[in-house]
Order: C-alpha cells, then structure tokens, then sequence
C-alpha cells in the first residue's frame, strides 16, 4: 500500500512538473487556428492581432541575437553562400537557443552597398532537434532593401489578412540587435512551414509547394515547382491544377476565393513578384489533406510603385504603374499567359467577385492612406536610430507626403482603380 502511494505521488509530480514546464518558455505552446484569431488590420497598433505564437507578432518586437564573433563574421563575410551559423536569440522577450542564423535575399546588392544589412532567417530548430518558438518553426527578417519608407510589406501584408480570404503570413516590424548593439528596423514575418499550416489550416498533411520564375501554369511544367512538404514528389497535383484549367473545372480542385483575392490585391499594389506578375513567381500552392488548392502569396518588396531598376541607394517610383488595369491584371501581357486567374475572370460570377474584392481592398488602402502619418509616428524613432538604413531621412520624410513618393502613388493609384471600377458599371 505505501509502495502504492509513493508511486501515486511521484506520477503526481511528474504531472506537476509538466504542467509546469509547458508553462514556461521552451516553445511548445499550442499552435492556433485560424478560426481562433481575429486578424483584422490597423493603425490603431502594429502587427496583427493574432494571439498566435505567444503573441509576438502584436506591436514592434525587439529582436536580441548573440552570436560568436566567429559565426557573426561568416554569417555577413560570405552571405551569398547562405550558411547556417548558430546563436541564440531573445524575441519579443522570449529567449531560444541553438537556433539558425543565415543571410537570405538579394546578397550581392547589400554587398554592393557594404552596410551589411542582409535580411536574415532564423530556424529555431535547426540545432536542436523539434524546437520552436511557442510553437513556431522559423521567421524571416526583410531588410526591405528597396522601400526608403520601410512600410510597403506592412501595408500589403495588412491588406492580405482584412476578412480573413486568404492565408498569409503574420508580420509587424521588429527591432533588430545583434550583440546588443541596434543592427536596424526590420520587416518580421513569419514563414511558410509547418507551423504555419498548422495554423491557418489546421494540420500541415497536405502538400505546400514553392513556385520560382515561370510558374505561370501555362502548361504541364513542373520544373519552376519544388515541393516544400509533403509527399507528392512527381509533383502530379500540380499537373492535375493545369489539367483543371485546360478542361476549365477549377473549381472542383481550387479554392477559388483565394485565387481572386489574392489576384484583387495584388492588382491593387501592383504586385510585380506575383503570379500575375511579368515573372510568374512568388508564390505558394498548398493541396490540403481534401485536396483542395490555395494560393498563398509571400515576398511583397515590388509593390506600391517600387521600381526593380533602382540601383543601391537610389530611388525610384515607376509612374507607369498607376494605371494598370485591374480589370485584365496581368501586367501587360495576355490573359492567356495567366490561366489560372485568366479562367476564373471569363466566368461571369467569379468576375463580379473579383471586382467586389478589388473594390473593398482599393477602399481599404485609400482608408491605411489616411492613417500613414499615425503608422509613420509608431516607426519614426527606430527609423531615426538605425544605423545601416538604405536612404537618407529626406527621402524617407518625403515618402510620406504627395508627389513621387509612397504617397502620391498609393494616392493616385486609388484613384486610378475607382476610375476603372466605374467602368464596369
């Protein structure tokens, strides 16, 4: 009997200790759904209002990263190799060790530039084996290389997570240190993985793929896919996609309201690294474990005007943009060579709903155009502080006032698209 009791308190303490640790911060905190977050953007705060990951995604999150001084200088002094260096980090008061650090992006360009603001990925499991940060698997840090405002993600992010159509990462802006001293203000997202599966679709059981240059689904062409998870290694769903959209029964596969969201948004920002962009790249395809085709979209660095000639430091807003139509979105070339938003918009009914999303989102943006001087106020200081920005405070003071600037484009833009949608009338 008393053998009995010893082995009934010691289970006891077990369960204790448990609950304890699972309480604490070791990142094995339950991943959200969907369904169990309210993601409506805002100025109001920064970031999301996702209580996912512990939160920190909610306001501008400080970053502290330590790393060895040896790891530090193969991280920056051979960033277009893109290893892997070990360190610790401590986000949004959180603190994981062990995790992985390496430069990711455009390299050369910074390189060029020689500040070494790289943007950065940190995997919190690539050391230690199944950890996580309160349930993520890994984040990107985006030096925003070519936005002299440092808000063009933000916005577009924002506008992906309104009404909640379309899965898309969290993101806000975080501080970044490195050794304790201020590296500069980054753009914070998080990746597409696991943990984000799990969190906008429930499970992760389906099949995610990543779409490079020219996938634009004009034919059976798998190469510009890789499979990201999952087990579809002939990549057969996506000639099954194409299939669909040969015999135009796309809707028995796809998610179509995800389709022409992101379509209507991307539209609206002019989103050049995009699948309706003059690339085909960008982009995300996730098979849920029913089958089902989403569209997820990701890198958002061409949008809002920026102009992809600019060199280094320089700066430029192509004009041209502002009218491009929203009603044949397809940056100039023909519907054909976009078939899986060219199908859709033939049939009368997805054409009206693709017209009544690219009407809520110009609305909204003209609404975030009104509220730039308040998101402006909530960055100023950490753009003020930081030591390795791309432009100078002139052109970043200016980006927020009318003329060739984020303004005056986000401006002249939403006016262009209400010009347009009057047309369909």
């Amino acid at each position: 009997m008393r053998k009995y009791l010893k082995i009934k308190v010691f289970s006891l303490l077990l369960c204790l200790v448990f609950v304890f640790l699972c309480s604490c911060d070791l990142g094995i905190t339950p991943v959200q759904t969907e369904a169990e977050e309210t993601r409506e953007a805002g100025f109001s705060d920064i970031g999301s209002t996702s209580k996912s990951y512990g939160g920190i995604f909610n306001g501008v999150t400080d970053v502290y990263i330590t790393i060895g001084k040896a790891e530090l200088a193969t991280v920056l002094d051979h960033a277009d190799a893109g290893m892997y260096c070990e360190c610790s980090a401590r986000i949004g008061g959180t603190l994981v060790s062990g995790i992985g650090i390496k430069p990711r992006g455009n390299t050369d360009y910074v390189t060029g530039v020689g500040n070494g603001r790289y943007s950065f990925k940190l995997k919190f499991n690539k050391y230690t084996k199944g950890q996580k940060l309160n349930g993520l698997d890994e984040l990107d840090l985006n030096n925003m290389v070519y936005d002299p405002s440092y808000v063009r993600e933000y916005l577009a992010y924002m506008l992906f997570s309104m009404q909640g159509g379309i899965s898309v990462p969290l993101a806000t802006f975080a501080k970044v240190y490195i050794n304790n001293e201020y590296y500069g203000l980054y753009l914070m997202a998080e990746c597409i993985d696991e943990s984000f599966l799990k969190r906008c679709f429930g499970d992760a059981d389906g099949d995610l793929y990543e779409a490079d240059k020219g996938s634009s689904l004009e034919s059976a062409d798998t190469s510009t896919f890789t499979l990201k998870r999952g087990e579809d290694d002939h990549l057969s769903k996506i000639v099954e996609l194409y299939e669909a959209i040969e015999h135009d029964s796309l809707e028995d596969l796809l998610d179509t309201e995800s389709v022409l969201r992101y379509t209507a948004v991307m539209s609206v920002i002019c989103g050049k690294e995009s699948y309706i962009g003059p690339t085909a790249e960008s982009y995300y395809l996730y098979s849920d474990k029913d089958g089902v085709m989403h569209i997820i979209p990701r890198d958002f660095k061409l949008t809002f005007g920026t102009d992809d000639n600019a060199k280094k430091t320089e700066y430029l807003i192509d004009k041209d943009l502002i009218s491009e139509s929203v009603t044949e979105p397809y940056f100039g070339l023909d519907g054909s060579d976009r078939p899986l938003v060219s199908k859709l918009l033939e049939n009368e009914t997805y054409k009206k709903e693709y017209i009544s999303y690219v009407k809520f989102y110009n609305d909204a943006l003209k609404e975030m155009l009104s509220k730039l001087p308040e998101l402006k106020e909530k960055i100023d200081s950490a753009v003020r502080d930081d030591p390795r920005r791309f432009y100078s405070d002139d052109v970043y003071q200016a980006e927020f006032t009318d003329g060739d600037t984020l303004y005056g484009f986000i401006k002249a833009r939403c006016e262009n698209v209400t010009s347009q949608l009057a047309e369909t009338e």
